[in-house]
């Protein structure tokens, strides 16, 4: 797994916790996809690092979260 996916699933999970999300990756791929319109089996990669979002995904993404897209991704 690539370092930048592992850093930007543990950015993302960042996010969710402070939301209050539920540990439970289900829980959280199903929240997810929800909050940005995303298939449920796509938010789980993303939340394990397994794949990186693309960059319009990655700006809907941290305008969902409040947060830099850099910083989303790994890059700041």
């Amino acid at each position: 797994m690539p370092q930048s996916a592992r850093n930007f699933a543990q950015r993302l999970n960042s996010c969710l916790d402070e939301t209050g999300a539920p540990v439970q990756i289900r829980e959280r791929a199903a929240i997810l996809s929800k909050l940005i319109d995303i298939p449920k089996q796509q938010a789980w990669c993303l939340l394990e690092g397994q794949q990186l979002p693309d960059p319009e995904l990655l700006q809907k993404i941290a305008d969902e979260f409040e947060v830099d897209p850099q910083w989303l991704s790994g890059d700041k």
